[in-house]
């Protein structure tokens, strides 16, 4: 393993979360079994909120973090063929990619959570106060997941023999390799680019659709919405690899967006934003689920999320002009 100042930044982002996931069990143990009166429910309440808020923001800085640690053990591996932070992956890549998508998914769990705190944001009797403290423990348990998985890849063991960079199209013979899904569903770079500009603009305009909705959400459903959005999602991964990297990096054949998120200040935090805008709109079936409950709070909170989400998605495309188009 390697202990560079970035590492141990992560493992220090992980070790708060940890405490903070060891707190929120606690808190859904006394939810659970402790004694119920008013006053202690309300200030184990406020706990909750505080925990869960610091335990999203140290998650969302991770996030981030994680693709610095990759671009910076390129050096400490270049003997070895690794060139790029995709050569870095692929050094344990069943460990290094369990723990990447981990991070998401522990980020999903709690963008679910607080889509739930925002519906019952100032409205009187808490509605959801039961469920946000059953759903604690799930949640508390998905972002230990996340913390074990990055730890496993981490401190594993990556005295491999060389590996190969997307930089192997270059080699005719294993052109495969740094292809990948090159042409995707048939399209060539430029129909990849014009798909994944029409899918976002498409979804930037369900979702602006959806926030200026003033009725209380009574015959809105999700499914359609959340299937464009993890459309738009999937021709994301593809676009940001296959067309994005290579013409940001002024390399035809480096295909890498994990390099492309460390090396351009615009395109990495636009990256990150527009990963955590999809994710947002996955809670919007929740959402609509709680209705019955409490249908101005969730019409006010699928709102907010239609609205945060459209903003970054235009912001997306307008850096994406700018920068790649």
């Amino acid at each position: 393993m390697i202990l560079d100042a970035r590492t141990i930044a992560l493992l220090f982002l992980d070790g708060l979360s940890a405490v903070l996931v060891v707190a929120l069990l606690w808190i859904a143990l006394r939810a659970r079994f402790g004694r119920r009166e008013a006053a202690q429910r309300e200030a184990l309440d406020s706990l909750l909120l505080l925990c869960m808020g610091a335990l999203l923001l140290l998650r969302v800085v991770a996030w981030a973090v994680i693709f610095l640690v990759l671009d910076g053990y390129v050096p400490s591996f270049a003997s070895k063929g690794v060139m790029c932070a995709y050569g870095v992956v692929q050094l344990r890549p069943e460990l290094a990619q369990f723990a990447l998508w981990a991070t998401p998914l522990s980020v999903a769990g709690l963008l679910f959570w607080w889509s739930m705190a925002g519906a019952e944001r100032g409205v009187l009797g808490a509605p959801f106060q039961g469920p946000r403290f059953a759903l604690c423990a799930p949640v508390a348990l998905l972002v230990a997941l996340e913390i074990v998985a990055r730890g496993a890849w981490i401190f594993a063991e990556k005295s491999v023999p060389a590996v190969t960079c997307c930089s192997a199209a270059l080699d005719p013979t294993r052109r495969e390799l740094g292809f990948g899904s090159a042409e995707f569903l048939g399209f060539s770079r430029g129909g990849l680019m014009a798909l994944q500009f029409g899918s976002k603009a498409l979804l930037a305009a369900a979702c602006l659709s959806l926030a200026r909705t003033k009725r209380a959400l009574a015959g809105f459903r999700p499914w359609g919405l959340c299937a464009l959005t993890l459309a738009s999602g999937w021709v994301d991964l593809i676009a940001w690899g296959e067309v994005i990297a290579p013409r940001a990096l002024g390399l035809e054949f480096h295909r890498c967006a994990l390099e492309l998120l460390t090396d351009s200040i615009a395109l990495g935090p636009t990256a990150l934003l527009a990963a955590l805008a999809h994710l947002g709109l996955l809670s919007l079936p929740g959402v609509a689920l709680w209705r019955a409950r409490e249908p101005e709070g969730c019409a006010r909170a699928a709102r907010k999320i239609a609205a945060a989400a459209a903003l970054i998605f235009v912001t997306e495309l307008a850096v994406l002009a700018v920068h790649v188009y």
